[in-house]
């Protein structure tokens, strides 16, 4: 067994707050249940951001999310994917369909799927398709919009399944801006990094790269992460084996408590279902 714990308040200088400044205003961004049956299903437009960007999970499975090909039809917009498993639908849509995940006709989902999803606007979603992993890098660079990026920057996905650094992704050329990412196995001695990905096989694999979110910490091993790093309630995500875990299967327990410290100036900002909020205070007892 793998196991990896993405934790989006990672920071060991961040407490346990929902603040714009310290960019952890996430608390209703992540681990969000669809709405729906069958293969209608509905996200929480009220607090998606403005690119509605998901990293949505189908029983464990991450998803490709691809903007969608339109053109004009006989009264009616017609739309296109070709990589990707599902799409959403812009502004010039219906309200109703505003609100819908629409998924490829090769996207299995019938009512007993589990879904959640993340909302990860401004982290670039990446994906490349056909070979070992060589062409993701530039991806991620085009994507993205910078040549500095290091390989730990990113999450990396092989056919929706989370792949860790040293168990599944070689790194080529160094782990800096150069770096290329590969997922190739023992079939090629070139691309011999522990993957399964073949001369033969390469065609079958579509390769996806998430920018981390900022202010996140990856926890990543061969035993469950009992006694490891701190965290925040509901703000991580846990793969076992690359399979995303839903909440409803693990139990988060940290206190968070590491001292008590009396007369701090505390900055509180954020938004609560939609209602939006400042507040600068003198905490006499604050929890850090």
């Amino acid at each position: 067994m793998i196991y990896d714990s993405v934790i989006f308040t990672g920071d060991t200088t961040i407490s346990g707050c929902s603040s714009l400044d310290l960019h952890t205003d996430n608390f209703l961004l992540l681990n969000k249940d669809v709405a729906g049956s069958q293969d209608i299903v509905y996200y929480d437009r009220r607090v998606s951001l403005e690119d509605r960007r998901f990293q949505l999970s189908l029983n464990g499975q991450t998803l490709t999310q691809e903007v969608p090909i339109t053109g004009l039809a006989i009264n009616e917009i017609s739309y296109q994917i070709n990589t990707g498993d599902f799409f959403i639908k812009d502004e010039e849509s219906n309200p109703i369909d505003k609100s819908k995940i629409f998924f490829d006709q090769t996207t299995p989902v019938n009512a007993s799927d589990d879904i959640s999803y993340n909302l990860v606007s401004g982290s670039g979603i990446i994906v490349a398709t056909g070979d070992f992993g060589q062409s993701l890098k530039t991806s991620i660079t085009n994507g993205i919009g910078t040549t500095s990026i290091a390989f730990n920057d990113c999450d990396y996905f092989l056919n929706g399944q989370k792949v860790y650094s040293g168990v599944g992704v070689g790194v080529s050329v160094g782990t800096e801006a150069n770096f290329i990412p590969l997922f190739g196995g023992a079939g090629s001695e070139a691309q011999n990094v522990g993957g399964v990905v073949t001369t033969n096989n390469k065609n079958e694999f579509k390769y996806s790269a998430y920018k981390k979110r900022f202010r996140s910490d990856s926890v990543t091993g061969v035993n469950p992460d009992v006694f490891g790093s701190g965290f925040i309630e509901k703000r991580t995500n846990y793969y076992i084996n690359g399979v995303s875990e839903f909440q409803s299967n693990y139990l988060e327990l940290y206190t968070g408590v590491s001292i008590i410290k009396s007369g701090v100036n505390a900055l509180i900002s954020g938004s609560i279902e939609g209602d939006e909020f400042t507040v600068k205070t003198l905490v006499e007892d604050i929890i850090l």
